[in-house]
């Protein structure tokens, strides 16, 4: 299930982080221990069990999306109190969603903040949002920078190592990914697990190439020993195949590191 929520700023300039993705996450958590800090504390300590052996949080939430949000420093403002929208999604519906409505209720503000700056909004509007259908070919595009990685040896240690929009590897990961997770949500593969990912080539020759899709993102910005830098991508792209496989694209998020805001899809029409 999918929710929108709009954010209205508490103060005339709001001022909050450019890497803002890790400081949203923790204050969703906050909403979701306000409606049950023993599911908050589950999900944040352990996760849902993959078949693979890795913990999965099967949430994902979108970019902020305001017109009038503009960059200043090296933070981001918006001026005069215009609203946001922020999407959450997720397929748990009486584990994460119910427990996240509940504290809405109980929690109605929300603050992204950073070593720098703080944002404080007013949770002003909350709706569901209805699940569209998907055919065997479909089109959409990204609410949030997707992230894919494999491991690989760097400097004699094994490390991450994120794939490029690009990379041959792109489309095998991206099905592996959604069958581990369509498993752990179900218990079962779906019976159709044939799966296609393709980048909108146009808009790649209109971006310049395929190194133009391409965001570094910081993750625990300004922390010394956490601090992390996160490659991502953002770009159209169609999906051929397993609907079932799609349908937990569009509820869970595409790729790796969702409950950090990453991979958060939306069909396009």
């Amino acid at each position: 299930m999918r929710i929108q929520l709009t954010l209205t700023p508490k103060e005339r300039e709001c001022i909050f982080p450019i890497n803002y993705q890790y400081p949203l996450s923790a204050a969703l958590y906050k909403i979701l221990s306000s409606g049950s800090p023993e599911y908050a504390t589950f999900l944040h300590k352990r996760g849902y069990l993959s078949p693979s052996g890795k913990p999965l949080k099967l949430f994902t939430f979108s970019r902020l999306w305001s017109p009038n949000i503009k960059r200043f420093q090296s933070s981001l403002i918006i001026r005069n109190f215009d609203p946001c929208r922020l999407m959450i999604t997720s397929p748990m519906l009486e584990d994460f969603v119910q427990n996240f409505v509940f504290g809405l209720f109980e929690r109605q503000t929300l603050e992204i903040g950073g070593p720098h700056s703080v944002g404080r909004f007013l949770i002003t509007n909350v709706e569901t949002l209805p699940e569209p259908e998907f055919g065997h070919s479909v089109i959409f595009k990204c609410l949030s920078p997707i992230v894919l990685t494999t491991m690989h040896i760097y400097k004699n240690k094994l490390t991450p190592y994120y794939l490029r929009p690009n990379d041959e590897r792109l489309n095998q990961a991206i099905q592996h990914n959604l069958m581990n997770k369509h498993q752990t949500i179900f218990g079962h593969s779906p019976a159709d697990d044939e799966l296609t990912f393709a980048l909108d080539q146009e808009y790649v020759k209109r971006k310049g190439g395929y190194d133009k899709l391409s965001k570094l993102i910081t993750i625990k910005e300004g922390s010394t020993s956490q601090e992390t830098k996160v490659k991502a991508f953002i770009a159209p792209f169609k999906l051929t195949g397993s609907t079932a496989l799609m349908r937990v694209a569009y509820e869970c998020g595409l790729g790796d590191k969702n409950s950090l805001g990453f991979g958060m899809i939306e069909k396009v029409n």
